[in-house]
């Protein structure tokens, strides 16, 4: 490394501890905020091989005005991409990671954006359901694993230990499909999957088989059992579904799921019951994503700025902090007047949105 770029580097890594130290003393205190985002999830495209039934993008049930995300159409360019990862370098976003109410990995220059971010950033993490059909035609197995020395993390979702109850909720994935992409690329890699398992009262009862699976196969992963977002599109998304303090079958899965883990060196996160979360919403101190959200201009999507999908912009009206390029640098965006407003009142016990009510960090009376 040459001297002027050692100093640069040196200095960065100043400035992201600094950073990280202003975060630990203003989150959930102050409404303008000193620090950056702590990370950006880059949202590149909608199209996507998967109909799942619980996805406020693209399940059926979502259809007909029930969802503010649903059937919106978009793709984010080269040049868009490369100046959205170039602010948020410049402007000390720790990590931005790439993916998107679809499937990544059927937008054309997914992996001239994957080495972009490597090459602003030194390393990188997307998401993606590894679709056998798309994965194959492109030889993306091989492209992944010659940047996997690159790559921190893949995300990826496994619905069920259950092959036929994954399939069933992620409709157009394959379990093995999944499965033995991963075990591929970590025989190669250590490359660490995330794998979500959003939990509902319909599938809790194979995680263990999930978890079995990962250690047999020798996949590098971590298993993070998330609460569902009641969107109320179906059964699988109804409060009906939703894990609470009642779902005594559910918290013992749950605690056997994480000894086995532990015996197993695959760690995995549970989540509080969805009506004794003792957390406030914090994201509005922590992160920003682009998504599109019905009520935006189509030619804006892929620069709309959320806090993720959450009720407030799937059924709620929340659908815009903001667009990305109106902002000459990421913390005039981050501080702009809607989110010091937002951040203002629920300091004050004031959510955001009507839907905020239907949420596990709503801390409302």
């Amino acid at each position: 490394m040459n001297p002027i770029k050692k100093i640069k580097t040196i200095f960065r890594e100043h400035s992201l501890k600094k950073d990280e130290e202003s975060f630990q003393k203003e989150y959930y205190k102050n409404s303008v905020l000193s620090y950056p985002p702590r990370s950006l999830t880059l949202g590149i495209s909608s199209a996507c091989n998967n109909k799942c039934v619980f996805c406020a993008y693209h399940a059926e049930d979502a259809k007909n005005g029930k969802s503010n995300v649903q059937g919106l159409n978009y793709s984010i360019s080269m040049e868009n991409f490369k100046k959205i990862i170039n602010i948020c370098y410049r402007g000390r976003v720790p990590h931005v990671h790439i993916c998107a109410p679809g499937e990544p990995f059927l937008h054309k220059n997914i992996l001239e954006m994957i080495d972009y971010a490597i090459k602003i950033y030194g390393i990188t993490s997307f998401q993606t359901n590894f679709h056998r059909a798309v994965f194959e035609k492109n030889n993306y197995y091989d492209e992944i694993i010659k940047r996997g020395r690159y790559v921190k993390y893949i995300t990826t979702d496994v619905l069920s230990g259950d092959p036929d109850e994954h399939e069933a909720l992620k409709k157009g994935s394959t379990y093995e499909d999944v499965f033995s992409t991963m075990e591929k690329i970590s025989k190669h890699t250590n490359i660490l999957f995330r794998v979500h398992l959003i939990l509902t009262t319909y599938n809790y009862k194979h995680i263990n088989n999930l978890i079995d699976d990962l250690h047999k196969r020798k996949i590098n992963a971590t298993l993070e059992i998330v609460n569902l977002h009641p969107h109320n599109f179906n059964q699988y998304t109804s409060n009906e579904a939703v894990y609470t303090s009642g779902n005594t079958d559910i918290e013992k899965a749950l605690k056997e799921a994480s000894e086995l883990g532990k015996k197993k060196g695959i760690p995995v996160s549970v989540p509080q019951p969805f009506d004794s979360h003792k957390n406030p919403c914090g994201s509005f101190w922590t992160r920003l994503q682009t998504w599109p959200v019905a009520g935006n201009d189509p030619e804006r999507y892929h620069e709309n700025v959320i806090v993720g999908g959450c009720n407030a912009v799937v059924i709620g009206d929340l659908n815009t902090l903001g667009y990305f390029f109106d902002y000459e640098n990421i913390m005039d965006l981050w501080n702009n007047e809607i989110l010091v407003d937002i951040r203002k009142n629920l300091l004050n016990g004031v959510y955001p949105d009507k839907a905020c009510v239907t949420c596990q960090s709503y801390m409302g009376s």
